[in-house]
C-alpha cells in the first residue's frame, strides 16, 4: 500500500515538478500539501500550491495548507524570482483550486497527521524548515512520531548557492534547520552535494515536449528553469531528488553524522557544518566545546553525492505517468 506522506513546499518551479514526480511514482499516499514562504512570499506559495493541486489532478482530494510567512527570528527573506519567475512558476498563470481554502495551518496539519499516522508518516520538506520547526516547538513529540523527515537544504562539503557558504533554504531560516536537526527526529539532509549531481538538460526537455499536451505545462516550467540556470550541463533537480530519497536512498551516497547550522554570523549565516560519524572508527570532535560536542548525540543521514541509481531517468519516467493541465 502507498505510504502516508506530507510534502512541505515553497513552490517554486522545482517544487512544482517535485509534486508531479511524487504523484507519478505511485509510491505515496499524499495526505497534505503544506506550503511555506521561501522562493516567493507565503501567500504566493499558498496560491501556487492550490493551483498546482488543480493542475496535477489532486484538487479537492489533497488539502493545501497555508504556512509560515517569515523565519523564526528574522525578517522575511527576499524571493528567488530570478530562478522561478516573479510569481514562482515561471510565466505561468494557473487557475485557482476549486476546493475551499483550508483554515488549518501547515503546522497544525503536520501535527495532526503525525498523530493520526504515528510511526508511519514521512515528511518531505523542499523549502525552508519553518513549518517543521514550529511543529516541534509546539509539540516536541512530533520528532518521535514522524517516521522519517527528508529535507532539501544545506551544503555539507560544497559551496553554497545564495552565499559562498550557504544553500538558500538553510540561509532563509537557519534557526529552523538547527532546531530540527537537534530535535532527535530521524532525518536525511539532501543538499547541494547531491542535487548538483543530477541534472535535467536539453535531452530530457525534448522528451517532455515530444510527449504532447499532457506534458506541455511541465515542459514550459522546465524550459524556464533551464534558461534561468544558463548552464550547458542543465539544471539541478534539487527538490525532486529529496522526494526520490524518501523512497530510495540509492539515488545518493549518504553518510551518518551531525549537522550544526551557523545562526549567529551574517557572514556565514546558514552554513551547515557536517560532523561525520564512523561507528568503526569513532572520533570525538569539538572536545573543547562541550555545547557543540553534545550536539553529536543527534545524528542523521547526509547526502554527500550521487548514488548508483540514475535519478534523472527515474524523474522523467515518473513525470510522464502524471499529466498536468492548465
Amino acid at each position: 500500500m502507498p505510504a502516508p506522506i506530507v510534502l512541505d513546499s515553497d513552490p517554486g518551479i522545482d517544487d512544482a515538478v517535485a509534486l508531479q514526480y511524487l504523484l507519478g511514482t505511485g509510491l505515496w499516499d499524499l495526505k497534505a500539501y503544506t506550503t511555506v514562504g521561501g522562493n516567493v512570499p507565503s501567500e504566493q506559495t499558498f496560491r501556487n500550491g492550490r493551483a498546482l493541486a488543480r493542475a496535477f489532478g489532486i484538487d479537492g482530494g489533497v488539502p493545501v495548507h497555508r504556512g509560515a510567512g517569515r523565519p523564526l527570528t528574522r525578517l522575511p527573506y527576499s524571493a528567488a524570482g530570478e530562478f522561478h519567475g516573479a510569481a514562482g512558476l515561471g510565466t505561468e498563470v494557473l487557475p485557482d483550486s476549486t476546493a475551499p481554502e483550508q483554515t488549518e495551518s501547515s503546522t497544525q496539519a503536520l501535527l495532526r497527521l503525525s498523530r493520526a499516522y504515528e510511526g508511519e508518516l514521512t515528511v518531505c520538506a523542499t523549502g525552508p524548515l519553518t513549518n517543521v520547526a514550529l511543529a516541534l516547538s509546539e509539540d516536541p513529540g512530533f520528532a518521535r512520531r514522524v517516521k522519517h523527515l527528508v529535507f532539501m537544504g544545506g551544503a555539507a562539503e560544497v559551496p553554497g548557492n545564495i552565499t559562498p557558504v550557504a544553500e538558500f533554504n538553510a540561509w532563509a531560516d537557519p534557526d529552523a534547520v538547527d532546531l530540527v536537526v537537534s530535535s532527535g527526529i530521524r532525518y536525511t539532509m539532501v543538499g547541494l552535494d547531491a542535487t548538483h549531481g543530477w541534472r535535467f538538460g536539453a535531452k530530457e526537455l525534448e522528451i517532455l515536449e515530444e510527449a504532447g499536451q499532457d506534458m506541455a505545462l511541465t515542459a514550459r516550467l522546465m524550459s524556464f528553469y533551464l534558461n534561468a540556470y544558463r548552464a550547458d550541463e542543465g539544471c539541478p533537480l534539487h527538490d525532486p531528488l529529496a522526494v526520490g530519497v524518501c523512497a530510495d536512498e540509492s539515488f545518493v551516497t549518504a553518510a551518518e553524522g551531525t549537522v550544526v547550522v551557523e545562526c549567529a554570523s551574517e557572514l556565514t549565516r546558514g552554513k551547515t557544518v557536517f560532523i561525520p560519524y564512523d561507528a568503526d572508527y569513532p572520533r570525538e570532535y569539538y572536545v573543547e566545546s562541550p555545547l557543540v560536542n553534545a550536539r553529536t548525540r543527534h545524528r542523521g543521514r547526509i547526502a554527500l553525492g550521487t548514488g548508483p541509481r540514475n535519478f534523472t531517468e527515474d524523474f522523467v519516467d515518473a513525470l510522464l505517468k502524471r499529466p498536468g493541465t492548465v
